[in-house]
């Protein structure tokens, strides 16, 4: 039978989003370089609470620009947003944020493909706990589409060879594995993070006006973000790094008012908040969370391809050397599989819309 018009409307809204989400990746590490560049220490060298005090500023930032272009464009939105509305904006943008700030924690010592990979356990995270929370039994093609999402993002992001450390089984060119440490239990935890945001957005959607939402979430990102920023850089105050470091307030003001910088926040702020989580607040509810959770498994496949246009023209923008990614064969099996898992979780049949009920 037929997708009904809503369905097909929100499931391509949807995958707009996770394009606009997968933009992201090489805007963000392209900030990440310019942080490096201007401290003169690679991240992996930073102590933890100067890597968070990093992250935590880029995002406070980021959505303290979104909330105030959010309330200038759509002032209605934003001011006619009700209590009931603005609370349940609160916990998603708690969530979301505190999914965001473990996820780069975790950065700090895992290679970013295992990061990814983790991440993207929230499109088999998302059915279990909709089961055990909500009590909505996710149907046999949703669990289905769920493993080969889950199979198509282990391709991308080269998880057999974590596997086969693990297994004690050595594989051609794995001598570079990092082993499994701290930073798989954060990035696991930031992927329940995720999860439960889904979930909350697939229950409040349904409850009040889904993109009222959005003006709640966007303050809570950034109070949480900015919150654990002070924090993060009170700790560094007197620390070993600082005296050889300048981490003091006038340094952090001069990377924000970097023009590039502004332009790059800009972009993350319009186009991967503002217009990817108003598509999610409002079309997500039109579908199931636990569909959901298979489309948002597209993100690798779209960030995949967007550091492969993207990192050149961002390089020359902000005048680092940034350099484009190669197609892999990962990319096209995990893309193709990845596509499957979407048709099979959410194309309809009579059968499924009465279990999905």
């Amino acid at each position: 039978m037929p997708i009904p018009r809503p369905v097909l409307v929100a499931i391509i809204a949807l995958i707009g989003v996770n394009a606009l989400w997968g933009m992201s990746f090489p805007v963000m590490k392209s900030l990440n370089e310019v942080m490096e560049d201007h401290f003169g220490v690679a991240n992996p060298q930073m102590p933890t609470s100067m890597q968070v005090a990093c992250s935590a500023g880029l995002i406070g930032m980021r959505f303290t620009i979104a909330s105030f272009l959010l309330s200038v464009v759509l002032p209605k939105l934003f001011f006619r947003t009700s209590k009931a509305e603005w609370i349940a904006g609160f916990w998603i943008g708690m969530l979301f944020c505190l999914g965001l700030i473990l996820q780069v924690v975790g950065l700090a010592t895992i290679p970013a493909s295992r990061s990814g990979f983790l991440t993207s356990l929230t499109a088999v995270y998302t059915p279990l706990m909709a089961s055990f929370l909500l009590k909505q039994r996710p149907s046999v093609f949703v669990c289905i589409g769920s493993l080969l999402a889950l199979t198509g993002v282990a391709i991308l992001s080269d998880a057999h060879r974590y596997v086969l450390a693990f297994a004690n089984v050595r594989w051609a060119d794995d001598s570079s594995t990092v082993p499994l440490n701290w930073g798989d239990l954060w990035t696991t935890l930031g992927a329940l993070f995720f999860s439960g945001q889904v979930l909350l957005v697939d229950t409040f959607g349904k409850r009040y006006r889904s993109a009222h939402l959005t003006p709640g979430m966007f303050v809570t990102a950034a109070l949480t973000a900015w919150v654990f920023f002070v924090v993060s850089r009170q700790w560094l105050d007197g620390s070993e790094f600082s005296q050889s470091i300048d981490v003091s307030w006038s340094t952090w003001l001069a990377i924000g008012s970097q023009p590039a910088v502004v332009g790059l926040l800009l972009f993350l702020a319009i186009f991967c908040s503002i217009l990817s989580f108003l598509g999610m607040n409002t079309f997500q509810p039109a579908i199931s969370a636990s569909q959901a959770s298979v489309i948002y498994s597209t993100e690798p496949v779209f960030a995949s391809s967007w550091a492969m246009l993207l990192p050149g023209i961002i390089g020359w923008f902000i005048a680092i050397d940034y350099q484009n990614e190669s197609f892999t064969w990962q990319l096209g099996a995990g893309g193709i599989l990845i596509l499957f898992a979407n048709i099979i979780a959410l194309w309809p049949t009579q059968k499924r819309e009465i279990i999905d009920e």
